[in-house]
């Protein structure tokens, strides 16, 4: 009984604080290990990479080098990203 309590403690201080549902499921130590590593991750959090958008593709069958302006063209498996620009 007192795990299924200590198990719902680290739920209730994970979701408070750091507005995160854990799986109660899971074994104590691992429900633990998560708050430690949410706790962590509060206190030191990791920075959000810079946007970039392509600048330059290629075509890779034909081989063709020419600037990317069209939205039209994310996702394109023909184009090939050889340039890349901060947005």
């Amino acid at each position: 009984m007192e795990a299924a309590n200590s198990k719902d403690e680290i739920y209730e201080t994970a979701l408070n604080q750091f507005g995160k549902k854990l799986d109660r499921r899971m074994k104590l130590s691992d429900l633990e290990e998560q708050l430690t590593a949410l706790e962590k991750e509060a206190k030191n959090p990791t920075p959000v990479p810079k946007a970039r958008k392509p600048k330059a593709v290629r075509n890779i069958v034909t081989g063709n080098v020419f600037n990317y302006y069209l939205e039209e063209w994310k996702g394109n498996p023909s184009l090939e990203v050889i340039e890349w620009e901060d947005a």
